[in-house]
């Protein structure tokens, strides 16, 4: 049986197996997970589930799903996030229904809530044991707040930084409300009111055919055409990202790939600003990620 671990707060905890995911959004907030497994050989994944929450699958290196857990992440003031972890139930098996081979995927054995987190705080989930190992599996989770743009860009070696973005199309600036801070990542997006998500990579991304190679970057300045529509994205900051680059430095140039949702809404009061009675539909944002399956799935 795989063994579930207690729910707490702790600090990182420190093993041979890591595996990282994070995300930054224009409004300051930056999150981070880690999973430590020790010498397990697990793979992480992550799927858009409600609003304000995602799956966490772990996978051992047959590829099958040994465990899986919902992550909610709410906003619950002007600095203050509230984190809670769900079983995966219902909803994730008939998503998923083959992912343990047919099997129910293990999971938490109820909800449970993590005490409120201030910026630069952490909380971590005990999750199970590996079978192959006896290994504990924890997944710690940061929530900070950005002050400055340095910081959004930390850690991002490679890939793509949108800061104070303004959005022109067919030679007209685009004006919407909402946070213009800087985000940074291997994949970037925003959302524009009226128009909906458009998702941006330096290369076709793997299992999403949607993309399509119609935009440039040089320098500050993106130029793509969609829909007939022209567009051109002024940055505050070099756009392209480099191994070793990441400061600020060297205004490259390469090509991009771009998807348009024009369906796309945002849910979850998480992409807010700090006034989270805002209207997020209403609101331009900007995130980050290294992995699409933060907002596709």
């Amino acid at each position: 049986m795989r063994s579930l671990l207690a729910l707490a707060a702790l600090s990182t905890c420190i093993c041979y197996g890591q595996a990282s995911s994070t995300i930054t959004l224009s409004n300051g907030v930056h999150l981070r997970i880690t999973a430590s497994f020790g010498q397990a050989a697990l793979t992480t994944e992550m799927y858009p589930a409600s609003g304000d929450s995602f799956y966490r699958i772990f996978r051992d290196a047959s590829g099958l799903a040994v465990f899986a857990y919902e992550l909610a992440v709410e906003r619950a003031s002007n600095d203050t996030f509230q984190l809670t972890a769900r079983p995966a139930e219902m909803a994730f098996a008939k998503r998923f229904p083959d992912i343990d081979g047919g099997k129910p995927t293990p999971t938490l054995d109820a909800t449970q809530k993590l005490p409120l987190l201030h910026s630069g705080e952490r909380a971590s989930v005990g999750l199970f044991k590996s079978l192959a190992t006896e290994d504990p599996v924890i997944d710690t989770i940061e929530v900070r707040l950005e002050a400055s743009e340095a910081g959004a860009t930390a850690g991002a070696r490679s890939g793509l930084r949108l800061a104070g973005l303004r959005i022109f199309i067919n030679g007209k600036e685009v004006m919407a409300p909402g946070p213009r801070g800087a985000v940074a990542g291997q994949y970037v997006m925003f959302y524009l009111p009226g128009h909906g998500g458009y998702f941006f990579s330096t290369e076709a991304p793997a299992g999403y055919a949607n993309f399509v190679k119609v935009g440039t970057i040089e320098g500050k300045r993106v130029k793509f055409t969609l829909d007939n529509d022209n567009f051109e994205c002024m940055a505050d900051q070099p756009i392209l990202l480099r191994s070793g680059a990441n400061s600020g430095g060297g205004a490259g140039s390469g090509e991009l790939w771009v998807y348009h949702d024009p369906n796309y809404r945002p849910q979850g009061n998480w992409t807010l600003g700090a006034d989270t009675s805002a209207r997020a539909p209403q609101e331009f944002f900007a995130a980050a990620s290294d992995s699409l399956r933060w907002w596709l799935s």
